[in-house]
């Protein structure tokens, strides 16, 4: 009799846990739209274009400059940054939540406080090609794309380019003299350009963020401690 019982216990709990499957599996599908043999297509694209929570509580600035575009813009004013921009919309945002959003979304970009006298401006695409150089006293734009084997940069003094390197896939594109910055930074030993076959290295993603940190504001934020602040999420 013993052993009926175990099994017929066990029989119980194998039903139980069936049942339970079940009805989370409903749960998945209803919370999907899809229960009952119809797609509720509204249902599901309302889910999937829920829209990423932005907090606009200060934080420190959150490092970054892998896979990404940045300009930094000399300036005190980031609003003569956002109006050049030309944004479709803006929305304040602090840097966890901004960078994050900026990533997410194509055309979105995050406009950051005045650091050191510079605005940035950082999106996974280049995002300030509409922004006249001449509109301000300088630009440098920076580029890192390790899948792409893409990394730039240049800077822009009085609308005028006074430097520009650019190295994709072993093509390199190259306006100006050396900085002495880059000069300091053994930036000479790259590939010249024209076609990279020329024995000359090729720059890496660490170089783009040490070149920015000897031109102005360093992505990585290690060595300048800056207070809690936000910016703004533009989508352009």
């Amino acid at each position: 009799m013993r052993i009926l019982f175990f099994v017929a216990l066990g029989r119980l709990w194998q039903r139980l846990r069936t049942w339970r499957n079940h009805r989370k599996l409903v749960a998945q599908l209803k919370e999907m739209g899809v229960y009952g043999g119809t797609v509720d297509t509204g249902k599901a694209r309302k889910k999937a274009a829920r829209p990423m929570e932005i907090s606009t509580e200060p934080d420190r600035p959150v490092p970054f400059g892998y896979k990404t575009s940045w300009a930094a813009i000399r300036g005190e004013d980031p609003e003569r940054v956002i109006a050049a921009l030309r944004p479709r919309s803006r929305r304040p945002a602090n840097w966890s939540t901004g960078l994050a959003a900026a990533y997410a979304e194509p055309s979105g970009v995050f406009v950051s406080p005045c650091l050191d006298g510079f605005v940035l401006v950082i999106g996974r695409h280049p995002p300030f090609a509409r922004i006249e150089r001449d509109q301000f006293s300088e630009i440098q734009t920076f580029n890192s794309h390790r899948v792409s084997s893409c990394y730039g940069w240049e800077k822009y003094v009085a609308g005028e380019c006074v430097r520009l390197y650019a190295y994709e896939d072993s093509y390199v594109e190259e306006a100006g003299s050396l900085t002495p910055e880059e000069l300091a930074l053994g930036f000479d030993r790259f590939s010249k350009a024209g076609q990279a076959e020329d024995g000359g290295d090729a720059p890496d993603e660490e170089d783009v963020l040490h070149i920015a940190a000897a031109w102005g504001v360093d992505p990585r934020f290690e060595k300048t401690d800056y207070p809690p602040s936000a910016g703004w999420l533009c989508t352009v």
